[in-house]
Parts: structure tokens; sequence; C-alpha cells
């Protein structure tokens, strides 16, 4: 009887390991192209075994949300297994771009601006001022060489722009001085409104 008891054990312990010793990763529902946003959508889960040595790297399914909206950077075959070195996290919120603003710090509110912030972007060219762009969410700044943002000196604020917004951003960077206005829970402004036009 003790015998029996012992190996009904054994065989219990055995099977609660065999459960234990598999996890699910997330391979390709269907093929997903270089470029493309990660979604669950697009991959299921499969066992393989809690040993296999390349398991740190695979996204398993406690993951998957996390990376959710992230962009694909390799192609991937319908069954490939989704490594998480392929998945970049995407630099502005979907559908838009991030770009960086090389600005003084005097000319870009005294550098009181902080990620998250909204600002006006406008262009002075001959003596006109207008809106290049406005309530364009900012995703990061730089910090001066003292580590201040009141310090006076350059810096670049980086932005979350479409891309008709990038072309004109370039060009004002380009050819015209650029004055940065914080306007956090300021009314919005309409686009390409000149206060300097002659």
């Amino acid at each position: 009887m003790a015998v029996v008891v012992v190996l009904a054990f054994t065989l219990n312990l055995l099977a609660l390991q065999d459960r234990t010793a598999t996890v699910q990763v997330a391979v390709a529902d269907r093929p997903i192209s270089a470029g493309s946003t990660f979604s669950t959508d697009n991959v299921r889960t499969v066992e393989i075994a809690g040993d296999f040595e390349g398991l740190a790297s695979l996204v398993q399914q406690s993951q998957l949300q996390s990376f959710e909206g992230w962009v694909v950077e390799r192609f991937v075959p319908e069954g490939g297994l989704i490594d998480v070195s392929m998945l970049v996290e995407p630099g502005a919120p979907t559908g838009l771009r991030s770009m960086s603003i090389p600005v003084e710090v005097e000319h870009a509110a005294g550098g009181t601006i902080g990620t998250g912030d909204r600002i006006d972007i406008i262009s002075v060219v001959d003596g006109a001022a207008r809106y290049v762009t406005t309530d364009v969410e900012v995703l990061g700044v730089s910090e001066t060489e003292s580590g201040s943002f009141g310090a006076a000196g350059s810096y670049h604020i980086v932005v979350a722009v479409d891309a008709e917004q990038a072309l004109e951003l370039a060009q004002a960077i380009k050819a015209a001085s650029i004055e940065i206005v914080r306007s956090t829970g300021a009314p919005k402004i309409e686009e390409g409104v000149g206060v300097g036009d002659s």
C-alpha cells in the first residue's frame, strides 16, 4: 500500500512538472512585413520547452500586451517566432513621426518646456512671423551643458509630427529663425496664421 501511495505521489509530481515545463511564446499567425505595427491580432502562441536555450529572447504570452503598438523591424514569415530584438518602441504616437528641433534655450520659453508639453512653432522670415505648426506634442528635450533648462545655450526638442508638418519644420529650420511657444492648456491656433505678413 505504501508503495502504491509513493508511486501515485511521484506520478502526480511528474505530471505537475510536465505542465510547468513548457512556456507559451508568440509566433506570426500570418506574414508580418518589416515596418508593420505589432499587434496581438497578428500572432498566436505555441508551447516550447521551458528550458529552451533562447527562451529569454522570445516574446512570451505574458509580454504580448506590453509590446502592442511597437514596430516590427524585420520581416517575419507565417509561423516564425517573434524575437524581442525585432521589436522597436515607436518614437511617436501611432501614425506620427518624431523629429528634433535644434533651438537656443532663450527661443524656447526659456528652457521651461518638458516632455508631454504642447508647443507652437513660429518661423520668422524677413521680419514676418507665422505659425509653422501648432499644438505639437513634445516627446523629449535635451539638457543644456549646465544640466539646467534655464541656462542659455543650444539644445533640442523632440516632437511628434505628421509627414507634412515634418517638411514644414525642416524648411523653417533650414531657412529661418525658430521661436517655440509653450502652449500647454492654451486655446488652439489655426495653422498657417501670420502675424507679421506685409
